[in-house]
């Protein structure tokens, strides 16, 4: 309402909290800022991280690079066009005058700047109004203007000392350019919009000038040669992934938001599943059955930490609380994977570095590793590191970082096949076997170690797991020798979710989408891998590739870390989680939340209420013609079915969606085209019924034979009689069906009408996974 409003907003409170200690912010906190840009905030604010934190300088830099990252992920056509449609017809001459202009940022990408004349503000505002891609030089003569020029979207002052004339305009025009150029606003030579028009009699009062101005717009030229600018599409730092995109990835934030929304209590079924990592603080039976209770979908077993037999014990007891509650809830197993840490320390005692000395860090390996000791003496510090092939992998210039990136050493050369030099960036006590990342470096470890593929054959395949998340994988091929792991030791109905965590998981994507089940979008690693403000960019580009892909996404990692010891999560982690369902994730994941922390049903249950008021706000119309559009033709049946369902669905304000799908083809197309309202899948397969848990909107429905009756013929059917007792519509209290047409005035008036049903069936009422058909009950 701001931004159509012309009125300028700034986003405040807890947007970077953790960073009153911590020199980095949360990932909640990044995607935070982020979205804030996303959303049209003006201007985003700190509060105690400056007032009172330990980095107020740091904070300030991390938000402004988050934040200036941001708006290069913004579609800007897409804004203008919508705050322009958006805005009450007819406007006045100058806003007439200052969109056209707002528009030529749009038409030509490398327009340095806007330059407009602007004594009172009026002007520069409605131009920050249209948000232009490139800066707004304001040349003003009021020194309130200059100062408010600091709180609004773009703009940037030029103080001249006295009111601009006719006589004084291309003087005070040249020197706007050439200021904007200096302090690099606008590219030496580039093109420059400048929006003039000037009081006509110099001699009128300054308030009667104000409104007898000829407003005008043109086109000049900074001074300088300009040279295009090398446009990577790239948000990545590895020169061999800075090439130019040949399309960009386009999201759709498709939300519609009305006071009924932000005030009702009510919310919808929810639709966006909960993924909850299993810990010492939820192992028992009854905190198992309180995350059940309070929203769980799917349990995590994260297989990086314990043996075999103790994992066992979690999940036995898990599936004895899932039968006793009659529920269908998943589980899933997270590999270990590659991973890169630092060496054992002599005496086994920390170590302390200081920034700006110079250390020496020695490729052990993995074999090694455990034995070699560090030390830090007065002719030399070194430490050793599990893989081998650093000095052959990184180059001067790269940075490692240690202990989730508190430690960061800039290396300088490489001194031989196992050692190499670097400088310590920051201050750190470094310990033994702390995790390390090496951003912008392709890792040669293999995603699978020794341990994974024992995990998978010994455990995930035995016990006939619904998921294997599989960490750092990198490219298709990763994906497809899981598989082949899979399929030859019994596990083919198992479902591979591939963890993208760093950058060649993120250069690889539409390879590794083609061969996965789903993805995750795993932002603790990914934070390091890649600069923190650029993980939101990451995120909305990794989802709405899996949405287009029609594959499921889920967003993990920090997403409400701060109730690991607090009964209610901080702003920036509320935001959070409503912004990845914004963006299309299929679920959220809860890690140390429900693993260690303090309140973990409090927490489920606190994600699951953000998620359904989330889907409050989704527009299913636009997010249905966005996945068509985007949709490579022709489609398969299945999907055809699905979108025309799913669209149907919006048209006559659908309650259920009953998918009849055996192995589960026909019930993920249906969810790939997020439909307004719940879908039941009924299905006679267990592992397709518990798969659900990951899928948007799926809850399932598990039967015996799936020929053995029609379960969706009319209101009175198995299958809606179930739907209404897992609370996904409201009781029909109708008009029983008839042959021919009813006669409306005859019939007792409904005290609660339950909404229309679709069914995707086959030709006889069964799987729908081959020849689906769409009916409407």
């Amino acid at each position: 309402k701001c931004n159509i409003a012309g009125k300028y907003v700034i986003c405040a409170t807890q947007m970077l909290e953790s960073m009153c200690e911590n020199p980095l912010p949360t990932r909640a906190e990044m995607t935070d800022v982020a979205n804030a840009v996303f959303d049209g905030a003006d201007a985003t604010m700190l509060s105690g991280e400056t007032a009172n934190g330990a980095f107020p300088a740091k904070a300030v830099a991390t938000m402004a690079a988050i934040a200036r990252n941001a708006e290069e992920g913004v579609n800007h056509c897409q804004v203008y066009n919508f705050i322009r449609d958006f805005t009450p017809m007819p406007v006045g001459t100058i806003e007439a005058v200052v969109a056209c202009a707002s528009k030529t940022a749009v038409d030509i990408p490398d327009l340095g700047c806007i330059v407009v004349f602007s004594e009172s503000g009026y002007r520069a505002n409605l131009c920050s109004k249209y948000r232009p891609r490139c800066p707004i030089v304001v040349i003003t003569h009021n020194a309130s203007v200059v100062k408010h020029c600091n709180s609004v979207f773009g703009q940037y002052a030029y103080h001249i000392p006295e009111p601009a004339t006719w006589a004084t305009e291309t003087q005070y025009r040249q020197g706007a350019v050439e200021f904007a150029v200096a302090q690099r606003l606008c590219q030496p030579g580039a093109m420059v919009a400048v929006i003039g028009g000037v009081p006509q009699d110099v001699v009128m009062t300054k308030k009667a000038a104000s409104s007898h101005v000829i407003p005008s717009f043109g086109i000049t030229t900074a001074p300088g040669v300009f040279r295009k600018m090398a446009r990577t599409g790239s948000t990545l730092i590895n020169p061999a992934y800075a090439e130019e995109s040949a399309v960009k990835t386009i999201s759709l934030r498709s939300t519609a938001i009305s006071l009924d929304e932000v005030f009702s209590p009510a919310a919808p079924v929810r639709k966006t599943k909960i993924v909850c990592t299993m810990g010492p603080k939820c192992w028992d039976e009854q905190t198992m059955a309180e995350l059940i209770d309070a929203g769980m979908n799917v349990a995590r077993f994260n297989f990086s930490h314990g043996d075999h037999e103790a994992h066992q014990g979690v999940l036995d007891r898990f599936r004895k609380v899932c039968a006793e509650k009659n529920s269908n809830c998943a589980v899933l197993l997270d590999t270990k994977g590659p991973e890169v840490r630092t060496a054992m320390l002599r005496n086994h005692e920390p170590i302390q570095l200081e920034k700006g000395q110079e250390i020496i860090v020695y490729a052990a390996g993995p074999d090694e590793y455990t034995t070699f000791e560090g030390y830090k003496t007065e002719e030399e510090t070194k430490i050793g590191c599990s893989y081998a092939k650093l000095c052959q992998s990184v180059r001067p210039g790269n940075k490692l970082l240690f202990a989730d990136g508190s430690l960061c050493i800039e290396v300088l050369e490489i001194l031989d096949d196992r050692n190499l030099k670097g400088r310590v960036l920051n201050d750190k006590k470094l310990g033994e076997r702390k995790n390390g990342n090496l951003p912008g470096v392709k890792v040669e470890l293999d995603v699978l170690q020794p341990k994974d593929v024992d995990d998978i054959k010994n455990f995930a395949c035995k016990n006939k797991m619904d998921f294997i998340a599989v960490s750092f994988v990198q490219t298709g091929e990763d994906v497809q020798n899981v598989r082949q792991i899979l399929n030859e030791n019994g596990g083919e109905d198992i479902q591979i979710i591939s963890k993208i965590e760093n950058e060649e998981g993120v250069a690889n994507i539409d390879a590794i989408l083609k061969y996965s089940d789903g993805i995750m979008v795993a932002r603790g690693d990914l934070g390091m891998e890649i600069p923190s403000q650029k993980v939101a960019l990451a995120q909305k580009m990794l989802i709405t590739k899996a949405n287009v892909a029609g594959r499921f996404a889920i967003c993990a990692t920090q997403m409400l870390e701060s109730m690991c010891d607090n009964p209610l999560p901080t702003r920036a982690e509320m935001l959070d989680v409503a912004n990845a369902v914004f963006d299309g994730a299929d679920a959220t994941m809860l890690s140390g939340e429900t693993a260690n922390g303090a309140f973990p049903a409090v927490a489920v249950s606190t994600m699951a209420a953000i998620n359904a008021n989330a889907e409050l706000a989704k527009t299913s119309s636009a997010s249905i013609s966005f996945l068509r559009d985007f949709t490579q033709r022709p489609f398969t049946t299945i999907e055809s079915a699905a979108a025309s369902a799913a669209m149907g669905a919006v048209d006559c304000a659908a309650e259920l969606i009953v998918v009849i799908s055996g192995k589960g083809a026909a019930a993920k197309a249906m969810s790939k085209y997020r439909p307004p309202c719940p879908i039941l899948v009924v299905t006679a397969d267990a592992a397709t019924a518990r798969q659900t848990g990951a899928y948007f909107g799926q809850y399932a429905m598990k039967v015996d034979d799936l020929t053995s009756e029609k379960f969706a013929v009319d209101r009175f059917a198995p299958a809606i009689t179930e739907a209404k007792a897992l609370k996904l519509m409201k009781e029909w209290q109708g008009m029983k069906r008839t042959p021919s047409s009813l006669d409306l005035s005859k019939q007792p008036k409904p005290q609660t009408r339950g909404g229309n049903i679709i069914v995707i069936a086959g030709p006889d009422g069964g799987d729908a996974d081959k020849h689906p058909v769409v009916s409407f009950l």
